[in-house]
């Protein structure tokens, strides 16, 4: 009985992972899906985003590479970053406490697709 809850809920995580990589669907959400750090970049971005309380942690390169850090190198963090940007799926703002640092951001498609995606797998829960 056990390993039967259990291999349910594998394959129930495992749909839910895989309806992510739809690109017709979730073609912006898909490009994080692609690798571990990608995905965890992502859930970081968003938790940040939609964060709250007024003294949050401002989202910058520099923040996700430390936090990363154990999923992939500081230059693949980098360029992964750097692509999302130049693809229109992560923004960037200068920062209101230092001027010389850019804050990053979902763009909306990318809100609405994660959004949507959460509603996929909390429909599956």
């Amino acid at each position: 009985m056990k390993s039967e809850k259990i291999f349910k809920g594998v394959n129930q995580q495992i749909k839910v992972f895989d309806s992510a990589g739809d690109k017709r669907v979730f073609g912006r959400l898909s490009h994080f899906r692609r690798s571990v750090y990608g995905i965890r970049i992502c859930f970081e971005i968003m938790k940040l985003y939609f964060d709250e309380d007024t003294n949050k942690t401002e989202c910058t390169k520099e923040y996700l590479t430390k936090k990363m850090a154990e999923l992939a190198s500081r230059a693949t963090i980098i360029n992964f970053i750097n692509d999302e940007i130049s693809k229109g799926s992560l923004t960037t703002q200068v920062s209101t406490k230092d001027k010389r640092v850019k804050i990053i951001q979902p763009s909306s498609e990318l809100i609405d697709e994660f959004t949507m995606w959460l509603d996929i797998i909390y429909r599956a829960a």
